[in-house]
């Protein structure tokens, strides 16, 4: 087998690996949130929300950037023969991980009470928004630490560490958080302190994965060869990799924004809004979601819980944001490490000038991706009523939250496809120009939420739209940057207008038969199983009619060898 095949085999699986674990962790993070909303009220998410999404920014900015600098430097290292150089790699990187994670840690810590205060004037909504946020700040030393270990073996390329701490991470969430979360409330009856039980559980799942990678690296190592190591070229000194480090770092960490900032913003603006508008419009909005409001109070008052009122009613608004938040998030996490997976393999191929490998991995990237992200977000605006109340509790994740999340799963669309360009451009030595096109889409979702959000009759739904506008400038600027800087002209409707034929068809069928079963009297079980059935036959039948995927992006998939034997006999590819 020739080296070059050997490297696209390994870039296949690498990218199989993750959005294997991806996918899992993603289950396993919508299993925990589901029945956690459940368990402590829309009220109860939004205050788990308020403290999430300030995390996620902040985590993002202190980290992000070094497991792809890490994965970078050791992958072209390695390509080298620098091996010293790739251990050295991994020992800078745990130092300024180490750093950077104190730092992000404080931060956080320092952003609370502002962060408190600014959204609501009520002090006891304020001190329970303060009390989330501490439980859930120490993850980012934990998360930064760690991703030294992830980005060294990812530039290795050797998934499983990765992988297995993911999951590690994950069960913790799940397992501790929902028990925290339940002894709390059962002790407290309190749903602020509940959800920061939940964030406390999330602390302990992450040090849990960190303790993973720490001990299999001690115990288990790197498998660099002990001879090719000792022969290998001596490594450069430590200034030198820590500065290369940081020039990658820095705008990678900038980039890794692409799929936070719409987060970012709206973590500091729309419940300031929302407060402005409760202050001169709260019988307004009450009235606006009239059946919403009463369903939670009448279980509030049966509970002996908190109603809703002008001071907290921001919070509800935004944990009904936060519980379609949770399906939109999968679509651009999974379809992310598509583009994470590729960073080794596209570097090297991109620093041996193989164009013909660059421009197949390139359009391998960005099909499978529309394959992935077009009818994922299609079909969450068809059958959006459906999944909110098969999943959820109450009406308000249906009156409130399906409306966002169909404008949400049109967002999906595009940041889904524009994540991994991000990755792609930083792969090529152009960290910079996703930096640019983000600052500017994020400038234009400031522009939708400060004038939507603020408009009574349109409230929280302005943060949605202006999320979708801002994902679409991002993914048009990345195309255009993508293809200037590699030369490569490919085949857009192979790669993009292929996928959205069969996703357009696939939503249509969801939706009419959704709309059937409603009609029908079956409840959204069994509207959401028939509906995801049929557009999954539909989406498959057109997807293999007009050929948009080929042997070799089969045989890409976990099983996809014997899977394209199959479909070869069947005569449905060639």
């Amino acid at each position: 087998m020739n080296e070059k095949k050997v490297k696209e085999q390994n870039f296949e699986r690498s990218a199989i690996i993750l959005l294997v674990s991806t996918v899992i962790v993603k289950i396993i993070g919508a299993i925990f949130k589901i029945p956690l909303q459940s368990l402590i009220g829309d009220l109860g998410f939004g205050y788990f929300s308020s403290a999430y999404d300030l995390f996620l920014p902040i985590y993002a900015l202190s980290m992000a950037g070094l497991p792809i600098a890490v994965s970078r430097l050791t992958a072209a290292s390695v390509a080298q023969g620098k091996l010293k150089d790739a251990r050295k790699t991994l020992s800078m990187a745990k130092k300024a991980f180490l750093v950077t994670g104190v730092a992000g840690f404080l931060i956080m810590l320092g952003a609370t009470y502002f962060y408190a205060v600014s959204t609501t004037d009520n002090v006891n909504d304020a001190k329970n928004v303060a009390v989330c946020v501490i439980m859930i700040a120490p993850t980012i030393l934990f998360c930064s630490y760690m991703s030294a270990y992830r980005g060294y073996y990812e530039g290795l390329h050797n998934m499983y560490p990765t992988a297995i701490s993911d999951v590690i991470e994950a069960l913790g969430k799940l397992i501790l958080g929902f028990s925290f979360a339940y002894v709390v409330l059962k002790i407290t009856s309190n749903v602020a302190y509940a959800a920061a039980g939940a964030l406390g559980g999330i602390t302990v799942g992450t040090i849990a994965a960190a303790a993973f990678l720490i001990l299999r690296h001690k115990f288990i190592g790197d498998s660099i060869d002990k001879n090719n190591y000792e022969n290998s070229p001596e490594c450069s000194t430590g200034k030198v990799i820590l500065k290369a480090l940081l020039v990658i770092a820095i705008p990678v960490a900038l980039s890794s924004l692409a799929n936070n900032i719409t987060l970012f913003i709206d973590t500091f603006m729309v419940k300031w809004q929302l407060k402005n508008v409760m202050e001169n419009s709260f019988d307004y909005v009450a009235n606006l979601y009239a059946e919403s409001v009463a369903d939670y109070n009448a279980n509030a008052s049966a509970l002996g819980r908190e109603i809703l009122s002008a001071s907290n009613m921001p919070t509800f608004l935004y944990g009904i944001r936060g519980e379609a938040y949770v399906f939109y998030n999968l679509i651009p996490t999974i379809t992310a490490t598509l583009g994470i997976g590729s960073v080794p393999f596209l570097t090297t191929v991109w620093v041996e000038k193989d164009m013909p490998a660059v421009k197949k991995t390139i359009e391998t990237i960005l099909r499978t991706t529309a394959v992935i992200a077009i009818p994922a977000g299609i079909g969450l605006c068809a059958i959006a009523p459906n999944v909110m109340g098969l999943l959820y509790k109450g009406v308000a994740p249906v009156e409130i939250g399906a409306p966002i999340l169909r404008v949400l799963g049109v967002a999906a669309v595009f940041s889904g496809l524009s994540v991994p360009m991000t990755n792609m451009l930083q792969a090529i030595g152009k960290p910079m120009l996703p930096v640019r096109n983000i600052a500017i889409g994020a400038v234009l979702k400031i522009i939708v939420n400060a004038i939507l959000v603020g408009r009574p009759e349109i409230n929280i739904m302005g943060a949605p739209i202006g999320t979708t506008l801002c994902y679409v400038f991002i993914f048009v600027s990345n195309t255009y940057c993508l293809i200037k800087h590699t030369g490569i002209k490919f085949n857009f409707f192979a790669v993009i207008i292929k996928p959205f034929i069969s996703s357009l068809c696939c939503g249509v069928a969801a939706f009419f038969v959704s709309l059937l079963m409603n009609k029908m009297g079956y409840g959204d079980f069994i509207a959401t199983i028939c509906s995801v059935i049929a557009a999954v036959i539909v989406y498959l039948t057109v997807l293999f009619a007009i050929k948009t995927l080929n042997k070799e992006d089969i045989e890409g998939f976990p099983k996809g060898k014997t899977i394209a034997r199959i479909l070869e006999k069947l005569h449905i590819i060639k």
